[in-house]
């Protein structure tokens, strides 16, 4: 009877991220945002990966950075006279 628990968990496990998966990318095709899918890759990233994961956030840092503002120009200054 316990190989039997430990059996569904093992199996069910991956059946539920399955039918997670197919109903995110079910919702993605309706036209909703790809937030979902990039969190679920985000998460696999941060674990598996955690190199790439790191690349990803300093990328996002460094796109949501404001542009520097220009310098001003220098001042012409007369010659006194």
């Amino acid at each position: 009877m316990d190989i039997l628990a430990v059996l569904a968990a093992v199996l069910g496990v991956p059946v539920l991220l399955a039918g997670l998966w197919f109903w995110i990318a079910r919702q993605h095709r309706r036209g909703s945002g790809r937030a979902a899918v990039g969190g679920m890759l985000g998460i696999a990233d941060e674990i598996f990966r955690p190199e790439t994961h790191q690349a990803h956030q300093i990328q996002k840092i460094q796109y949501e950075l404001p542009a520097p503002a220009p310098a001003p120009k220098p001042r012409r200054t007369e010659p006194p006279a």
